[in-house]
């Protein structure tokens, strides 16, 4: 799958999950900020909200009997039995008013676990499923946290005891769930930001980029669209091969560079960005310096060379390539001087042209033609 083709297929995914986001924030604003569910060591789990799983008495007294022996078996720390009823909760009566909080109380065990894999599935269902319970915002949140760790410091341990390797891949993937699930939250160009990084550990230059080019084009106005673009410009500019190699990169690169100046001249950042375009400017310029080379030293193509020499001198005017380029033409200038000169100082007279003429007309007659 080519670059442009995954640009294309992330545009349309993306229609579609603003779409839904929308539906979701717009139902999340109808619904109270916290949640309408309490726990009291004394009364157990109340519940404020209007019961609409149909299921029968009984079956809700069973469901609360469950949430109650499952937060007191939490509380006094034997989280093998809270989690087993809290699961027999969300499983086996998933649409009951209490599921999203068996949900949130599994995510909480699973974190003192240090089990965070099964605690993000947790938050991720909350945030599918059930996302007018409790505070979107604060779900999202957990989840992102999670992300982080992944991405940094949470090592799996092998054989319970020793710390594994960091898992990038499992990282990318819950922050690419965080940006599908909220894409207009704060979170989303965050996540983008920290795909990019990931990418970048695992030297992909061309997923890196990808991300990246998400975030400045969804997100123009974040807080970090500034450090995407001189991130999107160094990236391209660490592909450059040299002046001798295809120069889209380059080209590319000075690109960015010159859109990050221009758009945030007061950034801190600045004095690395003017860094980078020359640098990029020069490669650019030596490029077309070496195929000005090859028209005139090697196919005496002055006009081509010419064209290319001065198209170095506008891509970097201050650099010693522009200064060879302006030699060049100089020489070039000569050449084509003098040659001028031994085309009129070889160009026939009046009576020349016509006494050539004579010659060939009785060459003809005489039958030689």
């Amino acid at each position: 799958m080519n670059l442009s083709f995954a640009r294309t297929l992330f545009s349309k995914r993306l229609t579609l999950l603003a779409s839904l986001a929308l539906a979701i924030f717009a139902f999340i604003q109808s619904a109270q900020a916290e949640s309408k569910i309490t726990w009291s060591a004394e009364t157990g789990y109340q519940s404020e909200e209007v019961d609409l799983s149909g299921l029968l008495p009984e079956e809700q007294q069973k469901i609360l009997n469950w949430m109650n022996n499952a937060r007191k078996a939490e509380e006094k720390r034997n989280f093998s039995t809270a989690l087993r009823l809290y699961k027999r909760v969300y499983k086996k009566y998933p649409k009951n008013q209490y599921s999203p909080e068996a949900y949130q109380r599994t995510a909480l065990i699973q974190l003192e676990r240090k089990k965070i894999d099964k605690a993000f599935e947790a938050f991720n269902t909350i945030a599918w499923v059930y996302p007018n319970y409790g505070s979107f915002n604060e779900t999202l949140g957990e989840m992102y946290k999670i992300a982080v760790a992944r991405l940094e410091t949470h090592r799996d341990k092998i054989l319970w005891v020793i710390p594994g390797f960091k898992n990038t891949d499992r990282a990318i993937q819950y922050f690419e769930r965080v940006v599908a699930i909220a894409p207009y939250s704060d979170y989303a160009p965050l996540s983008l930001m920290n795909i990019a990084k990931a990418w970048s550990d695992k030297n992909s230059d061309a997923m890196t980029i990808y991300a990246l080019d998400r975030l400045v084009t969804n997100y123009p106005n974040s807080f970090l669209t500034s450090d995407a673009y001189l991130k999107l410009a160094q990236t391209h500019y660490g592909l450059i091969k040299g002046p001798e190699y295809d120069q889209r990169a380059t080209e590319d690169a000075i690109t960015f560079f010159e859109d990050f100046l221009i758009q945030y001249p007061e950034n801190q950042n600045v004095d690395q960005a003017e860094e980078g375009l020359a640098g990029a400017q020069n490669v650019l310029a030596l490029s077309k310096l070496k195929m000005g080379d090859f028209y005139y030293f090697k196919r005496s193509k002055y006009e081509a060379a010419k064209v290319l020499y001065n198209e170095a001198i506008t891509i970097a005017p201050r650099s010693r390539t522009a200064d060879t380029a302006r030699t060049r033409l100089e020489k070039i200038d000569t050449i084509l001087a003098k040659n001028e000169e031994a085309i009129e100082e070889e160009a026939p007279t009046n009576e020349e042209i016509q006494q050539r003429a004579r010659k060939r007309a009785k060459r003809r007659i005489l039958g030689i033609f």
